[in-house]
């Protein structure tokens, strides 16, 4: 079951300068950076009220975020929701044919795993379960 918006992700050129903007012109402070998605990905949170903005940069020209920015160019990725069980939640999404990409894994907050923007009306959704 969904419990909450946890997150939007962004996808940025240049971490620093997304997070002096948050900073600067939103008053808004970022975690400090963090390397995810196998070593694909720079990730920065930004708190704002009870969700978080996840800023993300590649780490090279490999990986998702990457690819995501040569074709689309910065901007919005994928909203995030929170789950009480990410097991339960592939399982049900399965029997009722939607596409989950791959199997749960470790993500900036907990096990996450995408659905295919194809079966969502073109919205990349991710499922979190928050580490404890």
């Amino acid at each position: 079951m969904i419990k909450q918006i946890s997150h939007l992700g962004i996808a940025v050129k240049n971490l620093e300068e997304a997070r002096k903007f948050y900073r600067s012109i939103l008053g808004l402070e970022s975690a400090d950076p963090i390397i995810g998605g196998d070593g694909t990905i720079k990730v920065s949170m930004v708190e704002i009220g009870n969700a978080l903005i996840e800023l993300l940069q590649p780490v090279g020209s490999e990986g998702v975020i990457a690819k995501f920015l040569e074709k689309h160019g910065e901007g919005f990725h994928h909203i995030c929701y929170e789950v009480n069980d990410i097991n339960a939640e592939v399982a049900s999404l399965k029997s009722k044919g939607i596409n989950v990409l791959g199997d749960p894994r470790p993500g900036a907050e907990g096990m996450s795993i995408f659905l295919h923007p194809r079966g969502t009306h073109g919205v990349l959704i991710e499922f979190v379960e928050k580490k404890e």
